[in-house]
């Protein structure tokens, strides 16, 4: 065998562990070798494990990982409207916004300032005066 060949390969229990460790964190598949007697049993069960659907498809995992922020937050609007509920934080942006007005520091409405501007056309797509007629 030629030297390199032997030297790169995992030889010791150690590195062979190795390099199991750095296939399961990168996600690769360990070459798993069969003895004669569990080939078959060895082979199904993998094929099991690559016919299941991937963990991000159950409905605990992908469809409701986050909690549902818009509809507590209409929930809260509702309550708030009947008096059941007060958001002090926003009551307290509200005091700041009208103690800014007070004072005469008030922000200005950007959009108000600067329109929006409609895109111009490319010079092939104007119409011209000739054609507007």
């Amino acid at each position: 065998k030629d030297i390199y060949t032997y030297m790169a390969s995992p030889v010791g229990a150690y590195a062979q562990r190795m390099v199991r460790l750095s296939q399961r964190i990168f996600t690769e598949y360990p070459k798993i070798t069969f003895s004669k007697k569990k080939h078959q049993e060895q082979h199904d069960k993998f094929l099991r494990f690559l016919d299941d659907r991937p963990h991000t498809s159950g409905t605990l995992v992908s469809m409701n990982y986050y909690p549902r922020y818009g509809e507590m937050y209409h929930l809260m609007e509702g309550l708030s409207e009947h008096g059941l509920f007060r958001n002090e934080h926003r009551d307290f942006q509200e005091e700041v916004a009208r103690l800014r007005v007070l004072r005469g520091k008030q922000r200005k409405n950007m959009r108000l300032l600067y329109p929006k501007r409609m895109p111009e056309l490319a010079p092939c797509c104007k119409q011209s005066a000739s054609s507007k007629k």
